[in-house]
């Protein structure tokens, strides 16, 4: 057995089972409590294990769950045995080094040598060399860069590298990123000249007190001039040139600046909506003004997050304001803070082009809006949500019409590979089961499953799609959308599509029992049917639609073929810095030993930051792809109600490649990093 499947079963282990047996039972018995699912209790044993015996031990126990065995090697069954004894019944033994080592942190840190230069202390941390250290030197003085900014320009080192060896060279904390989101307040406290000369930043007061970022920390006279400005006393915190330059470019650009003019003249005239007799009135109004500050502001905020490549807009209540922040590249960015009364203005003018009731502010609201931008058509998705009393409003931005070409037969998976492609060729070329496209929210299931369908169109075949709403429209299709208000749902809708003598069916999501009855009932009767569903993994949808309700024979009779999926960051090309993975880096990814020191031969690439990406280090996304066809062995598992980890492993036998093999395989292309590895899947030793 391979040392990824003994990790997964390890990784189902419930710790918990342990209190209901003795030492001894284990090697008596032959048996390792796994976990309870699907109605079983799933043990893992040795073929030499007597199942009769063990059958009857545990319903002396009082357990009442029929068991299911897991059956391993015994040289497997010894490893996992000495792991799990280990943990739950060695435990003196085990907590004896964490002793040791508490002791060792709690004794008093060492003194930092402060006259230390920089590239000394780097070089002392092992994360510089010297012929690096000299080569940066002489880069530095030419272009007139410090030092450390060149050894991270160079990449050399990280960012975060630089900070830890720069706090212990001046002896001052430095700034984290949480503390980089400036309210709008906060940033007029000092003038942008004052702020420029002197590479500081105000980062948060307390009426008192005025903590400050600074890229030279001993600059006393700036440190004075502050006081006579404010009458705050400063207390400084250490910020690299990077970051500096970062923050100055967020909170100090020409854009930033004409959305503070609109805001202030929005302060100004002190926009109000009047009472709920005079509403419609008001709506018809909103409608109408599309050149005033609010409507200005509303589409500065739509136009700003599509030129960013934003897939959400966040407006959220904070405790003395709002604040604006965009998801770009599946990580939220905080861009704009919302001075008091103005956000009131804002959400209802979204509201109203949503035509949502804006005098309702208790109760969750849904609508949708579509604007025209650079000449092409965008939809969005809004929502709201009651918050601490005020109202928290996400806004979905939808992939544009034109983006979709109906004409274009071929499957498109972002960062796919051939072989990926191949599997999901081989799951449409059945007429008729159940394809499920699976993940959470964000990781690009509706595309995938859009992509598919496009490819399937055709003259002589009649797609219905069922969605809430329509994301992405195409010609040629009938596109459906619910509305649970009119009494329009999944389910009652699915019925009614099933008269319309459809061969193709995309389900927007599969939410409910009902709802996926109608859907292997469709399968049974000769359709193919699309879906998505939240779920981990492909082997772990299996056990979801089983908790749904779903009859396991059935699953096994319907079901085509599961792709799971991820979002990562794609490195930017301009500036990505190849370098060889450490031990522990390698640890977090690969799992055989052996593996692990191939890995770390191999050239691999991390984010470094340059103009072009805005020093991020990364520009768009790629997808991370783990695609099931549901063979014969496959579907014989599911009927015999087994365990996900079987049922992945006969799929990796019949050639599907993990999440996490497919993200390695981005790292190796030099398309990703482990920082996104392990952001996006964890470790490996999860």
């Amino acid at each position: 057995m391979s040392n990824e499947t003994l990790k997964k079963i390890k990784n189902n282990i419930n710790n918990e089972f342990a209190s209901l047996f003795r030492e001894a039972d284990f090697k008596q018995y032959s048996f390792i409590p796994v976990n309870r699912q699907s109605g079983f209790f799933f043990v893992t044993i040795t073929e030499k294990a007597n199942k009769k015996d063990l059958s009857a031990f545990f319903a002396e126990k009082n357990i009442k769950e029929p068991l299911k065995f897991i059956t391993v090697d015994s040289g497997s069954f010894q490893q996992l045995l000495d792991s799990f004894i280990a943990e739950n019944y060695q435990a003196q033994a085990a907590e004896q080094p964490q002793n040791s080592s508490a002791s060792e942190e709690q004794k008093p840190p060492e003194q930092h040598h402060h006259k230390k230069r920089v590239g000394e202390i780097l070089i002392e941390m092992g994360l510089l060399t010297e012929a690096q250290l000299t080569e940066a030197l002489m880069d530095s003085k030419r272009q007139h860069t410090p030092i450390g900014s060149m050894l991270v320009k160079k990449g050399f080192i990280t960012v975060e590298q630089l900070k830890e060896a720069l706090s212990s060279q001046l002896g001052y904390a430095y700034v984290s990123s949480e503390q980089l989101n400036i309210s709008a307040n906060v940033l007029k406290i000092l003038p942008e000249d004052f702020i420029r000369e002197n590479q500081l930043l105000a980062l948060s007061t307390d009426g008192k007190f005025l903590d400050v970022g600074m890229v030279n920390p001993d600059n006393k006279k700036a440190l004075n001039e502050i006081v006579y400005l404010t009458g705050l006393r400063p207390r400084v915190l250490l910020i690299t040139y990077f970051e500096f330059q970062n923050c100055l470019s967020q909170y100090y650009s020409e854009s930033r600046k004409e959305t503070t003019k609109i805001i202030k003249r929005i302060e100004e005239e002190k926009l109000q909506f009047e009472v709920e007799e005079s509403l419609w009135e008001q709506v018809d109004k909103e409608l109408e003004d599309t050149s005033g500050n609010v409507a200005m502001f509303a589409n500065k905020i739509i136009s700003d997050a599509i030129d960013m490549h934003a897939s959400d807009i966040h407006i959220e209540p904070r405790l003395n304001n709002y604040i604006v922040r965009y998801r770009i590249d599946g990580i939220l960015r905080r861009v704009l803070d919302l001075p008091p009364k103005v956000e009131t203005s804002v959400i209802a003018r979204f509201k109203v082009l949503s035509r949502m009731n804006i005098a309702e502010h208790r109760r969750t609201q849904d609508g949708t809006f579509t604007i025209k931008y650079n000449g092409m058509s965008y939809d969005f998705r809004i929502n709201t949500l009651p918050v601490m009393g005020k109202e928290k409003m996400v806004i979905r931005v939808l992939a544009p019409a034109a983006s979709i070409k109906s004409e274009d037969k071929v499957i498109k998976l972002l960062g796919g590979t051939e072989e990926d492609l191949a599997r999901i060729y081989k799951m449409t070329s059945s007429p008729n089961g159940i394809i499920l496209a699976v993940g959470p929210t964000g990781s690009g299931k509706t595309t995938t499953l859009y992509s598919i369908l496009k490819s399937l169109n055709d003259e002589g075949i009649n797609i219905t799609t069922l969605e809430d709403p329509v994301e992405i429209k195409i010609d040629g299709i009938n596109q459906s959308q619910i509305n649970p208000k009119a009494g329009i749902t999944f389910a009652s809708c699915m019925k009614a599509i099933l008269r319309q003598d459809p061969d193709i069916i995309l389900i927007g999501e599969i939410r409910d029992y009902e709802t996926l009855e109608t859907a292997i009932s469709a399968a049974l009767t000769g359709h193919l049917v699309l879906s998505t569903l939240h779920t981990n993994s492909a082997a772990a949808t299996i056990t979801r639609l089983i908790q749904m309700g779903a009859p396991d024979y059935l699953i096994s009779s319907t079901l085509t073929g599961i792709s799971a999926q991820r979002l990562v960051r794609r490195l930017c090309p301009k500036c990505k810095v190849a370098y060889h993975a450490t031990r522990e880096e390698a640890m977090k990814v690969v799992a055989n030993k052996e593996e692990i020191e191939q890995f770390m031969k191999r050239t691999i690439y991390k984010a470094k930051g340059c103009f072009d990406c805005k020093h991020e280090g990364y520009v768009g996304r790629l997808g991370v792809y783990e695609i099931m066809n549901v063979t014969k062995e496959i579907k014989k598992l599911i009927a015999q109600s087994a365990h996900d980890i079987e049922i992945e492993e006969a799929a990796v036998g019949a050639g599907m490649k993990t999440l996490q093999k497919s993200c390695l395989g981005h790292i190796l292309r030099g398309e990703t990093t482990i920082d996104e590895f392990v952001r996006v899947l964890g470790t490996v030793t999860e």
